[in-house]
């Protein structure tokens, strides 16, 4: 399909159901979404720094509706934003959306991502979700965005995943041979459902036809009558960013990317050969070993650095300083650690999206570690005196075990660490 042709029938879609048909008043609580759209998250993975958003300017590529520039928004405050896409009729939703919630510092304009210089900002972070799948030349939206992103900006991006989402390209193709895929969506929709409707449940497609969420029109229209979708593998992803000038920093959702996630137990021989791979190289790996692993391969990426930032060294966590991330103040986590207090019982820290698993913090730990719940990151060093007054140790038993349980919680970013020395 011509690039021209293909760009207008993905516009005409989202101007007939603009995409995501969330409701303007309804309000973001989605706590992936908010760590995955902080740049305090993106900029602490890269750096190992903790930057504050306000001030920033942050741009939403693809806005659609503007529900993904509310959640910008909502897990940045204090940073203008603004939000680009194609479709004319999906921008004025976005405008009263931010109209109802009262958000000021943005603007809204029809632009297409492969070319965004006319917008006439350069942007300390990006957005762009669920949008490089549906361009004719992905590449050329990575470059349009590298052309606004500052030197030391960010940007937060996708693609579908070629193995996990295949039955759906495939029933997308069906449809391309009986001409739906060109109908209007209100004419494409009922055609679609009487067909998977009809189909034998022992076809693979037929699995994806699950649940209530994808068999509404916005389901239907954003899976298997999605116009220009296609899927990715991770060295896909990888030479694309190397085509734009750009370099991969970490997945969005890198727990579910580790290695012992997909391997429930050691294998020798396998863990020896891995060793020799590369992140590009591993990573595909898993994606073969583990197809259905996620429906997007969801990225950080930004301009080539000189190198990856370091670990932290002894010295740094002797004379640094933390503190909670910024949304589990917002979430208000301090009040779980105040129960447990007074109920001499652990805090559960149940689906944070940097753990793989839930967090268990014991009684003890929860009495000195509910200071760093506060706007301000508190020394190290003070954190282990109110452990030494607790407990019948001696000053290095106390700050040998106060950093043991804060290194286990900064990898998974339940805090982040302060260096004076970066």
């Amino acid at each position: 399909m011509p690039e021209q042709s293909a760009s207008k029938l993905v516009q005409a879609q989202f101007d007939e159901f603009p995409y995501p048909n969330v409701p303007i008043e309804q309000t973001v609580t989605d706590t992936f979404a908010l760590f995955a759209n902080s740049y305090t998250t993106a900029c602490y993975v890269r750096e190992r720094k903790v930057v504050k958003p306000e001030g920033k300017v942050m741009l939403n590529a693809g806005c659609g509706s503007g529900w993904e520039t509310l959640v910008l928004a909502t897990a940045n405050p204090g940073a203008s934003f603004v939000g680009v896409d194609i479709s004319p009729k999906s921008l004025e939703m976005a405008r009263q959306r931010f109209e109802f919630h009262q958000i000021a510092d943005v603007r809204f304009e029809v632009a297409d991502i492969t070319d965004l210089r006319a917008v006439g900002e350069q942007f300390d972070f990006i957005a762009c979700n669920d949008v490089l799948y549906l361009l004719e030349d992905p590449v050329a939206g990575l470059k349009g965005m590298r052309q606004v992103l500052k030197p030391e900006g960010i940007i937060r991006t996708n693609v579908h995943s070629l193995y996990q989402r295949q039955f759906i390209f495939n029933m997308q193709d069906a449809m391309e041979l009986l001409g739906v895929m060109d109908e209007p969506a209100a004419k494409a929709v009922p055609i679609l459902r009487e067909l998977m409707d009809a189909l034998h449940e022992g076809s693979f497609v037929k699995s994806h036809w699950k649940g209530d969420a994808i068999k509404t029109t916005n389901g239907i229209l954003a899976n298997f009558l999605l116009r220009s979708d296609k899927g990715f593998t991770v060295p896909q992803v990888f030479e694309m960013l190397r085509q734009a000038g750009l370099e991969f920093i970490s997945m969005v959702n890198w727990q579910q990317w580790k290695l012992e996630r997909v391997l429930t137990k050691p294998v020798p021989y396998t863990l020896r050969h891995l060793k020799k791979l590369s992140q590009e190289e591993l990573l595909h790996f898993i994606e073969l070993i583990f197809p259905n692993l996620t429906r997007l391969i969801d990225f950080w990426c930004g301009h080539p650095r000189p190198s990856p930032a370091p670990p932290f060294t002894p010295e740094e966590w002797r004379e640094g300083s933390v503190q909670a991330h910024p949304l589990l103040l917002r979430l208000n986590a301090r009040v779980a650690f105040e129960n447990a207090i007074r109920d001499n019982g652990p805090v559960n820290i149940n689906g944070w999206p940097g753990s793989e698993g839930n967090i268990v913090i014991d009684p003890f730990s929860v009495r000195w570690l509910i200071d760093i719940f506060g706007e301000e990151p508190v020394p190290v060093q003070a954190l282990a005196a109110k452990a030494l007054d607790l407990m019948d140790w001696t000053p290095e038993e106390a700050f040998n075990q106060v950093v043991a349980n804060l290194k286990f919680l900064e990898e998974r970013l339940v805090v982040l660490l302060h260096s004076p020395l970066r």
